[in-house]
């Protein structure tokens, strides 16, 4: 199984503890990150297999890196920046809408026989706006979308089939999701170590599962110390579980982001930081040979699954040719 997390908004930058959390945060998974060697990182495994890879989110336009065309990149191989000749934030426009529909990774990959879901649960709220709204939605909702599965819901929550945005519930109390009454089961903290020990089991039937951790990014843009100790140690535990319970000579993780911002909290932009790339299993020196830019990731996926013939539509010119 390929488990793909994806951290919004987490570049490589050198060791700084005055502007780097994870240089004065991070102990395991994440340390090198924050320009921390991977000699003695707190982690199950030898580190000197995980690779980490200073992943270019500009490909070849000048400028911020931003989230639309970066996760277009990563999720359908197509270099959403170069495509449009700028960086768009926020929800993808016209064009990367119709890019996502068509060579969405998860769409081709279900397509072939190699069945791939997203794996975070939404609030009925979101699912409403989804709905009534569906201009407005995040790229990697439109991934989903594209592929004609269900966006997952509250109930698959209760039935372990996903997870949660912060992986340990503790938002939940915060967001008045009305169907919560006090004593719900979702609102029980989650054990982020034991939910990532698990999730290779409990998804081991998909060839690739999908989830994406945002706050990093909100983090960023707040520039809020206390909540970057939080975040980092929480993922560092669910890494750390995900290591612990996944055999690397058949699975792979892949841990991508869109670009860089919450690696320098002295200021609440986004960076021009190379965006963080970790990988760790099968296949990951292939992987880490090839992946130079945001756009990289899902043609070494394809690769994995003998799907060479579906490289040619990540032609840049060629969708260019399609979609004016």
């Amino acid at each position: 199984m390929i488990f793909y997390v994806f951290l919004d908004g987490v570049g490589i930058k050198d060791y700084d503890p005055k502007i780097n959390p994870f240089s004065r945060f991070a102990k395991g998974f994440l340390a090198p990150v924050g320009g921390i060697s991977k000699n003695d990182l707190d982690l199950p495994i030898s580190a000197t297999s995980i690779h980490y890879l200073k992943t270019d989110a500009h490909m070849g336009v000048p400028g911020l890196p931003q989230s639309a065309t970066g996760q277009t990149a990563l999720w359908t191989g197509i270099p959403g920046p170069k495509v449009l000749g700028r960086h768009v934030s926020g929800f993808p426009t016209i064009t990367l809408r119709k890019i996502i529909a068509k060579y969405s990774m998860i769409k081709v990959l279900n397509e072939n026989g190699y069945e791939s879901d997203f794996l975070n649960c939404f609030s009925p709220p979101y699912l409403k706006h989804v709905e009534e709204k569906p201009k407005l939605v995040s790229a990697s909702t439109l991934v989903q979308l594209a592929s004609g599965r269900p966006l997952k819901n509250f109930e698959d929550l209760r039935k372990e089939q996903g997870l949660y945005m912060d992986i340990t519930h503790e938002i939940m109390g915060t967001l008045g999701i009305d169907m919560l009454k006090s004593g719900d089961p979702l609102l029980e903290k989650r054990d982020p170590y034991l939910l990532g020990s698990q999730c290779f089991q409990k998804f081991s039937h998909y060839k690739l599962g999908l989830y994406e951790y945002f706050l990093t990014d909100k983090v960023g843009h707040a520039m809020d110390w206390e909540k970057a100790e939080k975040v980092i140690h929480n993922l560092e535990l669910f890494f750390k579980g995900l290591l612990s319970a996944m055999d690397p000579t058949k699975d792979l993780l892949i841990v991508s982001s869109d670009h860089g911002n919450m690696e320098d909290l002295s200021q609440k932009n986004h960076t021009e930081n190379p965006a963080a790339t970790i990988l760790y299993g099968k296949d990951a020196d292939r992987f880490a040979e090839n992946i130079h830019s945001l756009a990289d990731i899902v043609p070494e996926i394809y690769k994995t699954f003998g799907l060479e013939e579906a490289l040619y539509n990540t032609h840049t010119n060629e969708f260019l040719m399609e979609t004016n």
